[in-house]
């Protein structure tokens, strides 16, 4: 009996592993795996989103000389500050920030495939000292207020303008202050739509389509920029209140190049700006009360282009090395007080106004602007027969432009002093104590 019991259970035991090994073989050969998700580190760029996080506002998160990765936001007042290495690259759109106020940046460098940074309804945004490599885009900032850029540097990839973007893009904001940045190889440098209250001062845009472009704007004043290589230098549309002064426009001399590109603009002061070596320096069209005066024009295409202007003044200006000074429409403009090196009459009373008029469109100039080549022929004897011809047309012909009053000698430059006294003072001293040790050592 006992022998039977024995058998019963080691036949027993046998059957239930067999039947737990054919489960387990089941299992692994049918039933489907369990997909874990791979554990992906992402601690750079949670670490600077907590960082933000953490920051508490009004405080100063200072970062480390390192790489942060990654997409990050902003939304409460708080200053970021970098050190010498510290970046932050993105495949998107890198620091987003959003209804808050009193936000500061500095040295800070960006490296994204998108924009740099997005700001949206903002009240005191200051960027300073910050860079911006090898990015389709810059900054995109709406509907915001109180906006200080200092010191950016801002550079576009290489390739043709329908791939990138504008370095900087604000669009229904008012009150922007811009100074001293570098911006090249981009759509536009500057992009403004709906914005009241610009101030650029001293920045340096080159290589890009349009280097300033405003629409619907009002309020700027623009002074000390320099604005070369580009498709055009300032474009400024359905504008009002304006003052650009000390700004440089030159080179910008590809096929339909402009330096300054007026439409619909009102209220504009023009002055002491320099223009050399653009295909046409400017073209206005339909504008109301522009002045441009005391502006120097060399070495350029066409100087002025003109069409529904008639108020458009132009005095005490100087123009040099010029193929063709005007072109009009009937409207024509207003010429009075400049100098033209291309000037032949004479000023037998000495009053420093030539006796007569100046001619600024003469019949080979605009042939020349439309076949360049003809340049080549300036000097020739039928090139000289013609101009003297121009010079008898009177200023009854609707497309004649004239200067009654030409200067008959270019106007002194006024060279401008600015004194730094404390530097002066220590130069002096330094002086001084240098002509002491040598009268001791002699």
């Amino acid at each position: 009996m006992w022998k039977n019991i024995v058998i019963s259970i080691v036949l027993l035991v046998s059957l239930t592993s067999g039947a737990s090994l054919g489960v387990a073989a089941t299992h692994d050969h049918h039933a489907p795996v369990e997909f874990k998700k791979p554990i992906i580190n992402t601690g750079e760029k949670s670490t600077l989103q907590k960082l933000i996080d953490a920051t508490k506002p009004g405080d100063t998160l200072l970062l480390e000389g390192r790489v942060y990765r990654g997409s990050v936001s902003i939304t409460k007042p708080i200053k970021i500050q970098g050190v010498e290495g510290t970046e932050i690259h993105s495949l998107s759109n890198a620091l987003t920030i959003t209804d808050s106020e009193n936000i500061t940046l500095e040295n800070l460098v960006f490296n994204v495939e998108e924009n740099a940074i997005v700001a949206n309804n903002i009240t005191n945004l200051t960027l300073s000292n910050i860079q911006f490599l090898n990015s389709n885009a810059g900054l995109l900032i709406t509907d915001s207020q109180q906006i200080k850029l200092h010191n950016l540097t801002i550079e576009g990839r290489e390739g043709h303008f329908k791939t990138k973007n504008h370095g900087v893009a604000i669009y229904n904001s008012q009150d922007v202050t811009a100074t001293q940045s570098t911006i090249s190889n981009v759509l536009d440098g500057f992009y403004f739509e709906r914005v009241k209250g610009i101030e650029l001062h001293e920045n340096t845009i080159t290589n890009s389509r349009y280097a300033t472009h405003f629409m619907y704007s009002d309020n700027m004043n623009i002074t000390g920029n320099e604005l070369t290589h580009n498709m055009t230098g300032f474009m400024i549309m359905i504008a009002k209140n304006l003052m650009l002064s000390d700004n440089r426009i030159a080179k910008n001399n590809t096929l339909n190049s402009l330096g300054v590109y007026f439409y619909d603009v009102e209220n504009v002061v023009f002055q002491k700006n320099k223009l050399s070596e653009n295909t046409i320096s400017m073209d206005i069209q339909n504008t109301k009360k522009v002045i441009a005066q005391h502006n120097e024009f060399q070495t350029n295409g066409t100087v002025l282009q003109v069409k529904h202007s008639p108020d458009f003044a132009v005095t005490d200006n100087q123009f040099y090395g010029n193929i063709l000074t005007v072109r009009s429409d009937k409207e024509r403009l207003q010429l009075a007080n400049n100098f033209y090196d291309d000037y032949s009459g004479h000023d037998y009373d000495g009053d420093g106004i030539g006796d007569t008029p100046y001619i600024a469109t003469n019949s080979f100039g605009q042939w020349m602007v439309k076949k360049p080549v003809y340049q080549y022929f300036i000097e020739s004897p039928g090139v000289v027969v013609l101009n003297m011809m121009d010079t008898e047309v009177t200023g009854d012909h609707q497309l004649v432009v004239t200067d009654e009053t030409p200067h008959s000698q270019k106007q002194p430059y006024k060279w401008k002093w600015d004194i730094d006294m404390i530097q002066l003072m220590m130069s002096t001293i330094v002086l001084a104590g240098m002509l002491v040790i040598r009268r001791k050592l002699i």
